[in-house]
């Protein structure tokens, strides 16, 4: 069943590039995995997975250094702040349940948002209005140092939020080349997701044996997903993906209540 589950939400994020933690994580907690080990579990899912993918996008050059020190080391932050949040269990059970239920329903109804704006609006990638480097525009961009430590803190309480919530951000507070933002973005969100990882295995709160269940068949799903992809528009797909992510969000908040 885990094996079912690791390879077609590896599928869906190869085909849409999107819902990886935001499907996996509720995934295992409706199968009867605690939400802790859940969260733990699925960053070591999501480490893996995201590590190839980051390194592909550094070779082709969509990386931004000044972007990266920006969001990464306030990100840092947050993950040292969660980790201290989850062992002096300030943070836990039904609570962390709550937070990862609304950190759904946001990520959800973001994706959602970018989804309409983007059928609405076709995006120019050569046009003037994005730059090749970081630019900070007025001091908006000071807001992401804001912006990584919240992500950093989110994803070390949920596994959420270093892929939609951070590129969106980043997408409304700069001009930078969207395919740079991308990748920039994943290499941040492997870094923190490795260190998320690192703290919650020295809290127990990953299992080993599940996730070499659910990553060789998430890899797999995830190329399966790529080849599709370049067959086939996968907007509907993402549309119905937050609207899943959505109903999922809801029902992990309604059972708190």
């Amino acid at each position: 069943m885990f094996e079912v589950l690791g390879l077609a939400v590896g599928f869906l994020v190869g085909l849409t590039g999107i819902g990886g933690g935001a499907l996996m994580t509720p995934s295992l907690i409706l199968l009867g995995v605690s939400v802790e080990r859940a969260v733990g579990t699925d960053l070591a899912y999501a480490f893996t997975v995201k590590s190839f993918s980051s390194v592909i996008h550094k070779k082709g050059q969509n990386f931004d250094s000044k972007l990266f020190l920006y969001t990464a080391p306030p990100g840092v932050a947050g993950i040292a702040t969660g980790y201290y949040l989850l062992k002096e269990r300030i943070v836990h059970g039904d609570i962390l349940t709550a937070i990862l239920g609304v950190v759904l329903l946001a990520v959800s109804i973001l994706m959602i948002y970018s989804g309409v704006r983007h059928r609405i609006k076709t995006e120019c990638f050569a046009c003037e209005k994005y730059c090749e480097t970081f630019e900070n525009n007025g001091g908006n961009a000071y807001w992401l140092v804001i912006v990584g430590f919240a992500v950093g803190l989110l994803v070390q309480l949920t596994s959420v939020g270093s892929g939609t919530l951070l590129t969106f951000a980043v997408l409304n507070l700069t001009n930078l080349k969207p395919n740079r933002i991308v990748g920039t973005d994943l290499v941040t969100s492997t870094l923190l997701s490795g260190l998320a990882l690192l703290s919650h295995g020295s809290l127990g709160n990953v299992d080993t044996a599940l996730a070499f269940r659910l990553i060789p068949a998430g890899i797999f799903g995830a190329f399966a997903g790529y080849l599709v992809s370049r067959k086939c528009s996968p907007s509907v797909l993402k549309m119905a993906i937050s609207a899943s992510i959505g109903l999922a969000s809801l029902t992990l908040i309604a059972g708190k209540f």
